[in-house]
């Protein structure tokens, strides 16, 4: 689903809304196939499940970012308080960018 849900976002970026509309319809039978009885997959499911990470369809456009962050702080206790300080993403960028290059 993860996959899926990749390709559909790419499709949508490039403007080729009938494409990713066909590839989901192509996808949903697969999964169909493999005992999964979706009735419809479009962009409403896959908002309906959110990027909150807690499940295999979900995407985070930061998930690396954040990973790599907590790479470099020493500890959990400094890694929440170097993010605490951030308020917005692009002092977030910024901050990787001083310490990770």
């Amino acid at each position: 689903m993860r996959s899926t849900r990749l390709r559909v976002d790419n499709l949508l970026e490039k403007g080729r809304i009938e494409a990713a509309e066909e590839y989901m319809e192509s996808r949903r039978l697969v999964f169909v196939e493999e005992g999964y009885p979706i009735r419809k997959l479009n962009q409403a499911y896959f908002a309906f499940y959110g990027t909150y990470a807690d499940n295999p369809a979900s995407v985070s456009p930061i998930g690396q970012e954040v990973d790599r962050l907590r790479e470099l702080s020493g500890s959990l206790g400094d890694f929440i308080r170097v993010v605490s300080a951030f308020a917005n993403y692009q002092e977030f960028k910024e901050y990787l960018a001083l310490h990770d290059g």
